[in-house]
């Protein structure tokens, strides 16, 4: 069996492979432009953004107020208009300020149109816990998954932080592009060749015979903590991490799940109506039921205080214990 070659890499932090795709995309395609709060001179609230204002004007990385709902409707327009604008929302929670524009318009704007018009946008947001309180720590990737015409994606790595950024910036619709607070300062390798993730295409970080635990985002860390720590007591998991949560490729889960015979879902978000519920869903209408256990964050508000957080968001030791219960032992 021939060796497969080796692929040129560089370390990057997750942030600076956001950046990395954007600039590149915007070498490439003059009409890519990015909008948001501080995304100018200062490189963005997580400095995602960093050096774009000084290689391309104000022009093309326009700061915007502090009122999403308008910044997503210009958005959409400019869209409309033939460019391919990203528009920065630096907490999720406030997202739902431009709905209206997202959903109505921007989602929907090829079917209204007749195909004739299409709102290619990327709306890059920022979603999870770090200390910052009940309204800039909301998980809500479920309410958009219901919207047809959006597309959403949850990069894990830098790899794929770039890799779907690029995708999302070939796209002829709207995208949401969630990120996480504890991600932006993980590093990882990052190839050094033009590399696309593909919509709809998950994947398995770890092989395992015993359960298939599935995530995205930020909880891909934890649940992969989880399972190598289970495997220290003889419990063989398989880890899948969606990366594109609209559309979904439930293929690869349901042929995970019909190996190991057992379903875990993990999610900082609600799972009552949740991402994990949708997957199981469409696993168990393709492969008939089998055993599920879903975890979320606790039906509360997530507070700002350190205590109260982490005993709302899922850790790696509520991964292990939701393996153990769908095991039953």
């Amino acid at each position: 069996m021939l060796d497969k070659p080796e692929v040129a890499t560089q370390r990057l932090f997750f942030r600076e492979a956001v950046t990395r795709a954007v600039r590149e995309e915007m070498t490439l395609d003059r009409h890519v432009m990015v909008m948001g709060q501080d995304v100018g001179a200062f490189g963005g609230s997580y400095r995602e953004f960093d050096g774009l204002y000084k290689l391309f004007g104000p022009a093309r990385v326009r700061d915007t107020p502090v009122a999403e709902g308008a910044s997503i409707g210009i958005a959409a327009g400019v869209a409309a208009a033939g460019y391919r604008p990203i528009i920065s929302i630096t907490y999720m929670d406030f997202l739902m300020l431009g709905f209206d524009a997202l959903i109505n318009y921007a989602a929907k704007l090829r079917y209204k149109t007749a195909g004739r018009l299409n709102a290619p946008m990327v709306v890059k947001t920022t979603a999870g816990a770090q200390g910052q309180g009940v309204a800039h720590s909301q998980c809500i990737e479920s309410w958009l998954m219901s919207v047809p015409g959006l597309k959403i994606v949850a990069p894990s790595t830098p790899a794929d932080a770039y890799g779907l950024m690029k995708s999302a910036l070939r796209e002829d619709g709207p995208v949401v592009y969630i990120d996480h607070k504890r991600l932006f300062p993980t590093p990882g390798e990052v190839s050094l060749a033009e590399e696309f993730v593909p919509f709809g295409k998950a994947c398995i970080r770890r092989d395992g015979t015993d359960v298939t635990l599935v995530t995205h985002g930020y909880m891909t860390r934890v649940v992969m903590q989880a399972a190598q720590s289970l495997e220290g007591e003889g419990i063989s998991c398989e880890v899948i991490d969606l990366r594109t949560l609209s559309p979904l490729d439930i293929a690869t889960v349901a042929s995970s799940v019909s190996r190991t015979g057992r379903l875990v879902t993990v999610e900082e978000g609600q799972s009552t109506c949740g991402v994990g519920t949708e997957v199981a869903c469409q696993t168990f209408e393709r492969i008939g039921p089998r055993p599920w256990k879903r975890l979320g964050a606790l039906r509360a508000p997530v507070s700002s205080n350190p205590v109260l957080e982490a005993a709302c968001i899922p850790d790696a030791a509520r991964v292990m214990a939701m393996a153990r219960a769908v095991l039953d032992l």
